[in-house]
């Protein structure tokens, strides 16, 4: 089946519509009971009577279960299709009992409600759930308890990969968590707050835990978040890694490639699934040119630029074929679908012919130096000239993002003038003969070394027309210290040169004829990342920024390189 085409309106657009248009439809609100004896609020959407019992498609949020962006379009639009709906505030939000702590109660409650819905006598006994970003991992979280009647679900955008994706990547502090904090510091969530103070000034505080002090929290979120910085004990109790295997569940995955929440915990829970899940034949993956947000309401152009008609998807359609057919057993041909549509940017094209595969063969490129000006070869050289770069925390590279727009504006996907500073260095290979197509997950292998004891490693690939701009295709980034281990960071040490392997995001990107492909690497990115102080320990109490000098190192035996997962073509 090909995906349905939905409407052209951005996610500013639905942002205006969702706080200015009345809910005239009429909710149960009722309290679900946990084990504990906790009562978690949740607004129940009952379809006609006569369409009683229904099957149940139920989310978990913690941006407050009336939420009309979030919660009741889409709750409206399944009870006018025959479903009970049921929003559910997480433990300590809205009107729910108990102490908000993110992520820690999540996988107990979420079993309890889905349980608890299915006994109901308005219910089928055939349970759903859905949601984006956070309600997308509550749903992991409640699917790592394997609750019976949980029948299928749709994940999207769904956060999970603890420590190697947020609220640390790999070690760099994703400083936009300490925006989120405060979205959710009360009971009611404060999202059309956030642009009535200076987010910009406030990310720029050090040491950076005290923010923690503007953001006056309830609980111990920021707590958690300051004060385990690495994959100890407490993150791998909330990852889902070891339930794969258990979780007999048909699931639609559901990401964009320019979310630079989510992305990672999406895939994660996607290729767990089809590696251990005995649900793995009834597992979908969709992955479209889009934003976080729009991951659930798809639009046709990113950042200004129309990537194509074909990109908004009517994803209320697409979602209500999948509940269809797993909870009222509508024979629509779901399961003939192709398991895998993937949008290939570049080309911007949908693709349905391919599957999602981490054993594609793979080439690389090798930084050369270049003259000085940094090149990609297929060949690696003899050993030749390094190249350094200043990296100053008081003036860090961008995100080219403004925190108090976000997330109704898009980032940026042009990196030209953020690679004319000087502390960005970049490599690029000649103009391409052929189309070559990247997909999958690219890796740096990195030879480097710093005159500092810590520092970061930011890397975007790029996608350089004929036109001279250079278009983010992905990136990565990598604590020094963390180079060996999340769980035991270790020092550099200064002037030594250190192998530093750098996992970038997954892709699937056609570089056409005529462009070329392009590295960049620096030590920030900033202020979706917090500024590396170019310090060894716990960024929380660092205050006093250093100035670190880093090299890159070409050819012999440090020969840096970028490994691409080739799905056709081959590289120059």
């Amino acid at each position: 089946m090909s995906l349905p085409i939905a409407s052209t309106r951005s996610l500013r657009e639905r942002w205006e519509a969702a706080v200015t248009t009345p809910d005239p439809t009429p909710v149960v609100e009722v309290g679900i009971p946990m084990r504990d004896g906790v009562e978690l609020a949740a607004d129940v959407y009952l379809p006609v009577e006569s369409a009683r019992p229904a099957p149940a498609i139920v989310t978990i949020t913690p941006y407050d279960k009336s939420s009309g962006l979030l919660v009741t379009a889409e709750a409206r639009y399944y009870q006018e299709n025959g479903y009970v709906f049921v929003a559910v505030d997480c433990r300590g939000r809205g009107k729910s009992e108990g102490e908000w702590r993110a992520i820690v109660n999540d996988h107990a409650d979420g079993h309890d409600v889905v349980e608890w819905v299915a006994a109901q006598p308005w219910c089928s006994g055939k349970v759903g759930m859905t949601g984006l970003s956070y309600m997308g991992w509550t749903q992991w979280a409640a699917a790592s308890q394997f609750p019976p009647h949980l029948t299928c679900m749709v994940s999207t955008s769904a956060a999970g990969r603890w420590q190697q994706e947020i609220p640390y990547t790999d070690g760099c502090f994703q400083l936009y968590f300490g925006w989120w904090v405060y979205l959710v510091r009360r009971r009611i969530s404060e999202l059309y707050g956030l642009g009535q103070n200076d987010w910009n000034a406030v990310l720029r505080t050090l040491p950076i835990e005290a923010i923690g002090d503007f953001i006056n929290p309830t609980g111990p979120t920021w707590r958690d978040v300051m004060d385990r910085d690495t994959l100890d004990d407490f993150w791998r109790a909330a990852r889902v890694d070891d339930a794969y295997q258990g979780i007999d569940v048909p699931c639609l995955h559901v990401t964009g490639w320019f979310d630079l929440e989510d992305l990672l915990g999406a895939f994660a829970h996607y290729e767990g699934m089809m590696a251990h899940s005995p649900a793995k034949d009834r597992q979908q993956l969709i992955v479209g040119p889009w934003s976080h947000g729009n991951a659930r309401n798809p639009h046709h152009s990113y950042a200004g630029d129309l990537i194509a008609p074909e990109a908004a998807v009517d994803m209320d359609a697409v979602h209500l074929r999948w509940f269809d057919h797993w909870l009222k057993g509508v024979d629509n041909g779901v399961e003939q679908d192709p398991p895998v549509r993937i949008f290939e940017t570049g080309a911007n094209v949908w693709r349905e012919d391919l599957p999602w595969s981490n054993e594609r063969p793979t080439a690389s490129l090798h930084l050369r130096y270049g003259g000085g000006d940094g090149a990609l070869a297929a060949a690696a050289g003899d050993a030749e000239p390094s190249r350094s770069y200043r990296y100053d925390p008081e003036d860090p590279s961008p995100t080219q993002i403004d925190v108090e727009l976000y997330p109704v504006q898009d980032v940026p996907l042009d990196q030209t003038a953020v690679e004319a500073r000087p502390d960005v260095l970049t490599w690029t290979s000649e103009p391409l003969t052929q189309e070559v197509v990247v997909s999958g997950w690219p890796h740096l292998e990195l030879f480097a070394s710093s005159d500092c004891d810590d520092t970061e490693w930011h890397v975007k690939l790029t996608d350089v027309g004929p036109d001279g701009r250079s278009m983010k295709v992905c990136q990565g980034c990598l604590r020094a210290s963390y180079r060996d281990s999340l769980e035991h960071p270790s020092p550099l040490t200064p002037g030594e040169i250190h192998r530093f392997l750098v996992e970038l995001w997954p892709v699937h990107h056609a570089f056409l004829p005529g462009h070329r492909i392009r590295v960049s690497v620096t030590s920030s990115d900033f202020p979706w990342f917090a500024r590396s102080l170019n310090q060894v320990g716990p960024l929380k109490s660092q205050a006093i920024p250093k100035v670190a000098t880093n090299t890159i190192h070409h050819g012999g035996e440090h020969a840096s390189r970028i490994i691409l997962p080739i799905q056709r073509g081959e590289l120059p």
